[in-house]
């Protein structure tokens, strides 16, 4: 199979772009009052934008009377605000600059930039006479100008920081107290906040399905929803008496993208080595990806092994299955974990911090099944069947 050209893959993506604008799009001539948009609308999708602007009774409503009653509310000032609050950076930016001209004709637009926006009926793509338009209604335009004048643009600026504060919190640490959140927040920002103003702000942000959520005094990772917050207990209890790792701001905010984890030499020293392993280049970053979540997570050894047996890795000899275990191993011990508040096992050795065996250098390691009584790959001298396949 022959590889593709860049400008023959750019039009591929280009393609795949406006295949996305053209099927979310409505087909119709563009039209520009809030009424025009929301007639165009289905009621299920009008039922989404009352849901998101909390109308009583709008699942009873018929169409005429939702589209009445959604007409009211965006009159509302601060029913919009409240809505503009939860769109992310991007998003406010591209409904921005729709707002400012009668429409913006562009193909190249990622759903990402609109999608939100649309459901929520500040703005409507349309697909006419085989050309791409995006329409932000005059009323919305009119009260996105006067907000401007009130300071709206500032207030959004602060509660999307305090949003990314959030999420970052979570991403690094899994759990965080709020008091211990708002000293961080207040540490590094000039503008303060309070335990009470945070509250208020993060649960707009938590409505609209954010990644964190509240849990007793806490800001807790949501997946811990999935067990009803019973590993929260055992985070907290693992890493008792253990610093809380806090970078400058720049650092920190960077776990605000869930793909965020630092680069660390070894993991560097793990790619190279990878590649030697490895034809396909995209694999060896999926790979280095894997072995990072493998180390935060801090699985059994049996996992690194199931993981490399899948990548269809074939060893020369033992050395070499020594070779990159024990590169995993300095992987994790220079991995953050929520265990250790944020901090690497390496970071706390020094005082006595991290209980973390590392991988031994000098022992076999089989990249083959374990029988249940054999030795231990990890080290520990315990039979596989009592320690780490248990």
């Amino acid at each position: 199979m022959n590889k593709m050209s860049d400008d023959e893959l750019k039009k591929l993506i280009l393609g795949m772009v406006k295949e996305d604008i053209i099927k979310n799009a409505a087909h119709t001539a563009p039209v520009y009052s809030l009424s025009e948009i929301l007639a165009i609308k289905s009621v299920s999708e009008l039922r989404k934008v009352s849901r998101s602007l909390h109308i009583k009774y709008y699942g009873k409503l018929p169409k005429f009377e939702l589209i009445a009653a959604i007409s009211k509310s965006f009159q509302n000032t601060e029913v919009l605000k409240d809505l503009l609050f939860v769109l992310d950076e991007t998003e406010f930016a591209f409904l921005k600059n729709v707002a400012s001209m009668k429409h913006l004709h562009d193909d190249k637009v990622l759903v990402d930039c609109y999608m939100l926006p649309q459901n929520l009926g500040l703005l409507q793509s349309f697909y006419y006479d085989d050309e791409l338009y995006f329409v932000a209604p005059k009323e919305i335009k009119s009260s996105i100008k006067k907000l401007a004048v009130m300071g709206f643009y500032e207030e959004k600026h602060f509660r999307d920081l305090l949003n990314n504060y959030a999420i970052a919190a979570v991403s690094l640490y899994g759990v965080i107290s709020q008091d211990d959140f708002i000293a961080l927040f207040n540490s590094q920002n000039k503008r303060q906040t309070s335990v009470d103003e945070m509250f208020s702000v993060l649960l707009t942000y938590i409505y609209m399905d954010a990644s964190y959520c509240f849990w007793d005094e806490y800001i807790v990772d949501v997946d811990f929803e999935e067990d009803d917050f019973d590993g929260v207990p055992a985070l907290l209890a693992a890493r008792k008496g253990k610093p809380r790792y806090a970078p400058p701001q720049e650092e920190f905010l960077k776990y605000s993208d869930w793909d965020y984890y630092e680069e660390t030499p070894q993991l560097m020293a793990l790619k190279q080595y990878l590649t030697g392993l490895i034809d396909d280049p995209d694999m060896v970053l999926d790979t280095l990806d894997e072995i990072h979540d493998l180390c935060a997570a801090e699985v059994r050894t049996q996992e690194y092994f199931d993981l490399l047996d899948a990548t269809g890795i074939v060893f020369d000899g033992m050395e070499q299955v020594n070779k990159i275990m024990q590169l995993i191993a300095d992987v994790h011990n220079n991995t953050r974990l929520r265990s250790n508040y944020g901090h690497t096992p390496n970071e706390l050795r020094p005082v006595g911090k991290s209980n973390l065996i590392p991988f031994p250098s000098s022992q076999p390691i089989q990249n083959e099944k374990i029988g249940r009584n054999d030795p231990c790959p990890c080290g520990s001298g315990k039979k596989y069947k009592k320690c780490c396949g248990r």
